[in-house]
């Protein structure tokens, strides 16, 4: 098996997996060895060498494993309200939902995630930053293009910066409803994301503050995440 590329059926990488999200999110990177993740899943060092080759490829495994799946459900849920819509505009809370829906459900499903995503979004290890771009601009741009024909009047700098914020948001909001307690309650999640959907939608399409000639640093592809400027 190639490092950093578990089977999805092997138990012991899922263990692997598992341990090293809820690790990674409460001590960081640099604050958990290999031996402590091979301990926490119950197998021995070796095997965490052979399915992952070193804690960089795990902690990368990690970190994609509840991405790609969140990505690859935000683009069919997009298109599917592209499809709806035919020729029509896209509603602004459709592009929205599409978006922050996703995300929101997996952070409930994995609330470990969500600690190891506040802390890598921070503070990301530098390895982490060209993968995470690669992996996740062609997602994010076709959401930026659906913003900006809903809301042609928003410069792409403004509209780049309140996606971050709107991110902020569901980060904050995941995080408060995970920490409730572990039964579930439907009616509760469903009211929490109409709200979340709404707040973001009335952000989103909001009259500009400024031109945004000021937040042109949110274009680069190099620029550093929005919270390493604060």
């Amino acid at each position: 098996m190639a490092a950093g590329r578990p089977s999805g059926v092997d138990s012991t990488a899922v263990r692997l997996l598992d341990a090293a999200e809820r690790l990674f999110g409460e001590h960081g990177y640099d604050g958990v060895g290999m031996r402590m993740l091979a301990q926490a899943a119950r197998v021995n060092l070796g095997a965490a060498t052979y399915h992952f080759g070193s804690k960089k490829a795990l902690y990368v495994e990690t970190f994609l494993r509840r991405f790609r799946s969140v990505s690859r459900e935000q683009g069919q849920l997009l298109d599917a309200a592209q499809q709806a819509a035919g020729r029509g505009a896209l509603d602004l809370e459709q592009i929205v939902e599409a978006l922050i829906r996703p995300g929101f459900l997996a952070g409930l499903e994995h609330p470990a995630f969500n600690r190891l995503l506040a802390r890598t979004l921070v503070a990301p290890p530098p390895f982490l930053r060209t993968l995470l771009r690669r992996e996740l601009e062609p997602n994010a741009q076709r959401f930026v293009q659906a913003l900006q024909r809903a809301l042609p009047a928003l410069p792409l700098s403004v509209l780049q910066l309140r996606m971050a914020l709107v991110s902020g948001a569901l980060m904050m909001v995941a995080m408060r409803v995970a920490s409730l307690p572990k039964v579930r309650d439907a009616a509760r999640e469903r009211a929490t994301l109409q709200e979340l959907v709404r707040f973001a939608g009335s952000g989103l399409a909001s009259a500009a503050a400024t031109s945004g000639a000021e937040l042109v640093f949110l274009d680069s592809a190099n620029a550093p995440h929005p919270a390493r400027r604060a």
